[in-house]
């Protein structure tokens, strides 16, 4: 998934948009989803989608699998915020939808947590598909280089990149020792499983380290001097129509959370 997801960032639809165009109206999605209400949040989040598969091109189903492996993560942090527990004999009535007991008192479902876990689980959705629309469309070396530009510590872009890098030295190992684990039979019985999921954490930790340091001489051999520098190619072109759809767009977003605010 990883190494399909940088593809997608090199031959999306959108490749030839400057980085900074599509940086910048990525964060203003962002920042807009973080302050506004539900019904502008869903909003947010429909038009970055169509801004990634009908505009990007990317394939429904891979933006799909992707939002469901957020939505899997945040469904876990739910139930703290939905179920209340008081030691009490009984619960807040006006707040309590549901209930049982448990040992001297009772765990019940929060009315109030119920559109707590609503309004969070929308805001999550609206930025998360935002950040989606920067990691589909823009390579990190872009992404790095725009940051550059506008003044962002050098020490903070180094360290995204070589995580960036290291995440996909993470899967391909783990992927090339499970394969080898499976052609062995080393899943076959629960036991057999557990022993090739020690080993499996041993070999990725040790691999991992030697590939790091394979990694540090490539660099210093290549004359490194505390500062990586990235060379982009001028070959973009700037977008008018894209420009004015996502200004409309803003608008019409900060516009209905205006009306939000002044009539609900």
């Amino acid at each position: 998934m990883n190494i399909q997801i940088d593809t997608l960032a090199y031959s999306n639809r959108l490749r030839q948009l400057p980085p900074a165009q599509k940086l910048w109206f990525a964060l203003a999605m962002l920042l807009l989803a973080s302050i506004a209400h539900f019904p502008v949040q869903i909003g947010i989040f429909v038009w970055m989608s169509v801004w990634i598969v009908v505009y990007a091109g990317i394939p429904p189903q891979i933006y799909s699998a992707m939002m469901l492996g957020v939505m899997t993560f945040l469904v876990t942090s739910l139930p703290a915020l939905v179920l209340n527990y008081t030691s009490g004999i009984s619960s807040d009535r006006a707040d309590c939808l549901w209930q049982i007991g448990v040992w001297s008192g009772q765990i019940y479902l929060s009315h109030h947590g119920l559109i707590q876990a609503l309004e969070v689980t929308i805001r999550s959705v609206a930025s998360t598909s935002a950040l989606f629309f920067i990691v589909l469309t823009i390579p990190a070396i872009d992404l790095a280089t725009t940051c550059q530009k506008i003044g962002c510590p050098s020490i903070l872009i180094e360290l995204s990149l070589l995580i960036y890098r290291f995440i996909f030295l993470l899967s391909d190992t783990a992927q090339n020792i499970i394969t080898a684990q499976v052609s062995r039979g080393g899943y076959r019985t629960h036991r057999l499983k557990m022993n090739s999921l020690n080993l499996l954490v041993r070999q990725l930790i040790q691999r991992t380290a030697n590939r790091y340091q394979q990694l540090t001489l490539g660099v210093k051999a290549r004359g490194f001097e505390q500062e990586f520098r990235f060379w982009q190619p001028d070959v973009y072109q700037y977008s008018p129509r894209y420009a004015r759809e996502s200004i409309a767009g803003c608008v019409v977003l900060v516009v209905g959370e205006i009306l939000y605010r002044c009539y609900v």
